[in-house]
Parts: C-alpha cells; sequence; structure tokens
C-alpha cells in the first residue's frame, strides 16, 4: 500500500487498529433460529442466486435452524441505490434500496459492494465511503446483524481483453476501506479479493475476468459460510475388522454394526449433511483397518460410492457421492427455483406498468404479485423437510475374484 493511499485512507476514518490481515480474523456471525438472510449488493450479489451455494451450504449447515433467504442484489447498483430507481431520478433509488430491504424483512444482511465504485478509483474512494456509511446507518436501526463483503479481484483473461492489474489496485484500495468500515463499526468482513483464489494456473473462476461463474460462486460460497455459522464439518469414521465395535466416530453416529465374512455394515446417521468441496463433494473419511488383502467396495443405501483396496481403506478413503449428496442437489435447484419466484415477486419485469409512472395503464395487475409468495412458501417447505439427515445403510464388501 502505497503512502498516499494509506493517507488517503485514514483521512477517511479507516481504521486499522488491528492490521490490515486481523482485520478478516473478526468474530464470525452467528446464526439463529428462525433468521431471514438478505443478501444485498450488485451484480456479485444478484448472479449468486442463479447457482444458490451459499444458501445451500448455510441450509445444510445448520440442519436445527429455520433459515430462509432472500436475494435483493440489482446489478450495476452501487451504495447510493442508483440503478434501482429506474426510470426514476437516481437519487431515488436510495429510498427503494431501503424499502426492498425492508420488504424482505431481514434479520441477517450480507452486503457485497465496491466493484462499481472501484472504477472510479483513489478519487472516488471518499464519496464511496460516505455513502457506504450512509447506507449502515439507514440499515442498522431495525436491529439487523450485518457482513460486509469485499469485492472479488479480477481475472487477468487472454487478448483481446485487457491486463486488469491497474483496477485490482483500485479493488485493493476499496477492499480496504471496507475493511476499515466494517472493523470501526465491529462488524464481520469477508475478504474475497484476498482469499477467493483459483487452485491452479489453469482453473477460472470468472466466465469473463470480472463476473463470477460457477466454481467461483462455489468457493466464495464456501468462503462467506466458514464465518457464517457453516464452517467445514467433515465427518470421519474408522473401524477395525478385527475388533468389535466403532474405534472412532467424529461428525456422525453409528448403529446396527454387523461383521459377516468379508462383509461389514453398519447405518450412519451424520450431525449435518456433507457441504460442498471444490471438487464438488464434500469430506467423509472412512478407514477400515484388518480387512482382509483384496479390493472393496462402498455402497450407501445400494448405491456404489466408492472402491478401494485394502490398503487404501486402512489409510482412509474419501467419500463422496450417493444419496446423501443428491439430496444437496435437491436443496440447491430448489433454492435456485424459489430464488426465481422471489425475483419476480420483488422486481417484475414489466415494473413500470404495475408500480411505475404507467402504473394508471396496468396498475391493476399487481393485484397478482402477491400470489407468488405460495410458491415461495412451497420450495421453502420443500428445502425445510430435506436439510436434516436421516440415517444410511452402508455396506462394505470385499469384491469377488480380488486379490487373494
Amino acid at each position: 500500500m502505497t503512502r498516499q493511499i494509506l493517507f488517503t485512507l485514514l483521512a477517511l476514518g479507516v481504521v486499522f487498529g488491528r492490521g490490515a490481515d486481523a482485520l478478516d480474523a473478526a468474530d464470525d456471525l452467528e446464526l439463529r433460529d428462525g433468521d431471514r438472510i438478505v443478501l444485498l449488493g450488485n451484480t456479485l450479489i444478484e448472479r449468486a442466486q442463479i447457482y444458490g451455494y451459499l444458501e445451500t451450504m448455510l441450509t445444510i449447515g445448520n440442519p436445527g435452524l429455520g433459515l430462509t433467504f432472500r436475494n435483493v442484489g440489482w446489478s450495476a447498483d452501487n451504495v447510493f441505490g442508483h440503478s434501482r430507481a429506474v426510470f426514476d431520478a437516481a437519487a431515488k433509488g436510495f429510498g427503494k434500496l431501503r424499502k426492498q430491504v425492508a420488504d424482505a424483512k431481514p434479520t441477517v444482511l450480507i452486503i457485497g459492494y465496491g466493484s462499481n465504485a472501484a472504477y472510479d478509483g483513489e478519487a472516488g474512494l471518499p464519496a464511496f465511503v460516505a455513502g457506504y456509511k450512509r447506507l449502515l446507518d439507514a440499515l442498522a436501526g431495525t436491529g439487523v446483524r450485518m457482513a460486509l463483503l469485499s469485492p472479488v479481484r479480477l481475472e487477468k483473461m487472454k487478448p483481446p481483453l485487457p491486463d486488469p492489474a491497474q483496477q485490482n489496485e483500485n479493488l485493493t484500495l476499496y477492499t480496504a476501506a471496507i475493511a476499515g468500515i466494517a472493523e470501526e463499526r465491529k462488524l464481520l468482513f469477508v475478504d474475497l479479493f484476498r482469499h477467493l483464489r483459483a487452485d491452479s494456473p489453469e482453473e477460472r473462476l470468472t466466465s469473463n475476468g470480472i463476473h463470477l461463474n460457477a466454481s467461483g460462486y462455489l468457493k466464495a460460497g464456501q468462503l462467506i459460510a466458514a464465518r457464517i455459522g457453516a464452517g467445514g464439518k467433515a465427518a470421519a469414521l474408522a473401524i477395525d475388522a478385527g475388533k468389535p465395535g466403532v474405534v472412532s466416530a467424529k461428525g456422525l453416529q453409528v448403529d446396527e454394526l454387523e461383521k459377516k465374512g468379508e462383509t461389514i455394515t453398519f447405518k450412519v446417521l451424520r450431525g449435518s449433511l456433507p457441504s460442498f468441496s471444490a471438487a464438488g463433494g464434500a469430506e467423509q473419511v472412512l478407514q477400515v483397518a484388518g480387512l482382509r488383502s483384496g479390493e472393496y467396495v462402498l455402497r450407501v443405501d445400494g448405491v456404489e460410492v466408492a472402491k478401494a483396496d485394502s490398503s487404501q481403506w486402512k489409510a482412509g478413503v474419501h467419500v463422496g457421492g450417493g444419496p446423501d449428496y443428491e439430496r444437496i442437489e435437491k436443496i440447491r435447484k430448489l433454492a435456485i427455483e424459489k430464488n426465481f419466484f422471489y425475483f419476480h415477486r420483488y422486481r417484475p419485469a414489466n415494473w413500470p406498468y404495475i408500480y411505475g409512472f404507467r402504473r394508471h395503464e396496468q396498475g391493476n395487475n399487481a393485484v397478482e404479485i402477491p400470489l407468488f409468495d405460495p410458491l415461495i412458501a412451497e420450495k421453502e417447505a420443500a428445502i425445510a423437510s430435506l436439510r436434516v439427515p436421516v440415517a444410511r445403510a452402508y455396506e462394505l464388501a470385499r469384491v469377488k475374484g480380488g486379490a487373494k
């Protein structure tokens, strides 16, 4: 960080009491039963609704909490709500932003702004910080708990797309400003700019260098969920085929363990459904010692999910796939469907005719908008019925004809 930038941030009242690295280590935000989590921001937030990763992670990571979600992101929006003005004067957008948030009835707000504003560079920073603080002041009166997200880093793409190095310097500046606001107000700050990175040079987290793709939203969801009550909840189970009972179990309960010949059966009830990993599955490790030499297949509710030899089972096999993972994907798809209905509930495509300057022509159709509510409730009820784990029947059996 240059001296000039540092002086700019200090002049804006940005706090550096714990240092830039420590800002990201603030206390996590604890979720409560019945929380309504509302996502507010620009394109980063709006596009999250078509992937559903964060919502799914928080849902399955807290199966005992009746969480619901609303996405009121608006592409190209800023902390002043200008994009939401639509056909009205830009200044009216802020009032619409406040109303949209109020209508969503949040108890928790996840706010993502800064990517658009950063194009104004250092010169635009004072207005951004002042606008952000004004926004938080307007929202704080409801008693809602808040988490602030940084913008995401731009990816370098192949020509003719430009090198994003200069803009990433601007984003560094705006990220530090948001972190300072969060520190000043004792709000949770999640630094996506610093921590959201590809695992290899070949991996892409955006579709065009700017907007996250599915992998980007998956990883961003992991980072945010880890700070908001749904961190990695890996499960592990160790069994010895030559000894009775379970050697150890973490994050799950085991019942009806039986060993017959070269087959071991048992039932597993996890404390929560497995979450996503970067590879698309979740981490669940099964260790089985004392097996006769050979290859063994693991089936969960009759579905083959893993196959490995006895030495690999002894070391521990990462189990992925199967009914629990299908259950997670059902939840994610239901969340996406619910988001579709809510999007048209709060933001109908023919808004000018229903609520705007041409409502005198078709404003009578506004009575149809609340008809989305039962459709949203139906999807949420389906999600609630799936978020709690159920017991699964496991069978580890030696493959016939395997090595002796």
